[in-house]
């Protein structure tokens, strides 16, 4: 199953378009976004643009949860577990640390919150940051595509 994921977009319109754009032209089966979509406008650009299965969860900066629930009513405080792809996925904002525990038996683990591209292995588990699709603070906007499959994954730099 071909994943394509997308954090911190921080109410950046044009780059949140463009990888949801880049997501439907590489026929991704499902989306997740780890956190920070930021204002219920944001979340309906990613709704109405992305009518495929897709998880999100709420990021730290995430402060209007009501509108944001009522345009992505599968909103939830991470972590969340989701089994796509064979494969079971333990999603947070946050990355993992004795605050923030990962789901157990997740063969993956993906977050956001740090802004930075994190693609590293652990005891048999991957674990992903895509970094931020927003590119406020790091100046390189990213996103990943992720083939449960054989959970190779491609960072994309968002090309606006």
């Amino acid at each position: 199953m071909l994943l394509g994921i997308v954090s911190d977009s921080h109410d950046h319109l044009t780059r949140l378009e463009w990888a949801l754009d880049r997501c439907i032209r590489e026929n991704i089966e499902g989306l997740i976004h780890p956190g920070d979509i930021i204002a219920p406008f944001a979340a309906r650009m990613l709704a109405q643009m992305w009518t495929g299965p897709r998880l999100t969860v709420y990021g730290n900066n995430d402060g209007e949860r009501r509108g944001l629930a009522l345009v992505l009513p599968e909103i939830t405080d991470g972590p969340v577990l989701c089994e796509w792809g064979g494969k079971r996925i333990s999603v947070d904002h946050y990355p993992p640390d004795a605050e923030h525990r990962p789901i157990t038996k997740a063969s993956l683990v993906i977050f956001g919150h740090t802004h930075q591209v994190l693609v590293e292995r652990r005891e048999g588990v991957l674990y992903l940051n895509p970094g931020e699709s927003c590119g406020w603070v790091t100046g390189r906007p990213t996103m990943a595509l992720l083939d449960t499959e054989n959970e190779r994954v491609e960072i994309i730099e968002i090309e606006v």
